[in-house]
């Protein structure tokens, strides 16, 4: 689930890294945004993500993310990540909700932990855009940093295309859209201790 980075015939890839500053997701979660200081980047949710955002056990489950982002020239991005939660923790209900919802048995270690647990494997979509200025209402207040990293192409004779602007704007109403979807800060990220986490950032209260 590792992304490779061999070189191309048309030029050498390049890693980089980006701070999270807030994290957005529309009330069913089917538009995601990790908001960053140099890019903004936009996916639609996955169908298991959006039901794990209004789950009332999804502390339960920790997400990561695995590898680097794939950014294409064209500032579209792919990376897979996954989805992990322990039989120790759950409840025959949580157990049935999360097999409804994707996630297959295994044994595994995970960090310290080894044990029977429930896993799910995705993979994330979108297009990477130029940073928009947040209001600092907007922003989140995380206890240490939190980093996406990525892997670009370019070519042989000069860099990536350029991205677009943020498509995250603010409606007269100081509300932020993505598309005219209203957008919500996943509130979380502040407690060293939080075990629920996508593309390794808190999305739980």
């Amino acid at each position: 689930m590792q992304w490779g980075c061999a070189s191309t015939p048309e030029g050498e890839p390049v890693h980089g890294k980006d701070e999270v500053v807030s994290f957005l997701a529309a009330k069913d979660g089917r538009k995601v945004v990790v908001a960053a200081e140099k890019y903004h980047y936009v996916f639609d949710g996955d169908p298991s993500v959006a039901a794990l955002l209004r789950w009332s056990g999804r502390t339960k489950v920790t997400p990561s993310l695995n590898g680097e982002l794939k950014v294409a020239r064209n500032n579209s991005f792919e990376g897979s990540y996954t989805l992990v939660a322990f039989d120790a923790d759950l409840t025959p209900e949580d157990r049935t909700f999360l097999i409804q919802t994707g996630f297959a048995k295994t044994d595994m270690k995970y960090g310290d932990r080894t044990g029977p647990a429930l896993r799910y494997f995705g993979t994330v979509y979108g297009t990477r855009y130029a940073a928009a200025p947040l209001k600092p209402a907007d922003t989140l207040d995380f206890s240490r940093s939190f980093l996406i990293r990525y892997v670009e192409q370019e070519t042989a004779t000069g860099p990536a295309a350029q991205p677009a602007p943020s498509p995250l704007i603010y409606a007269d109403g100081g509300k932020l859209l993505v598309g005219g979807v209203p957008m919500f800060i996943v509130q979380g990220g502040t407690d060293y201790r939080c075990r629920a986490r996508f593309m390794d950032i808190c999305f739980y209260k």
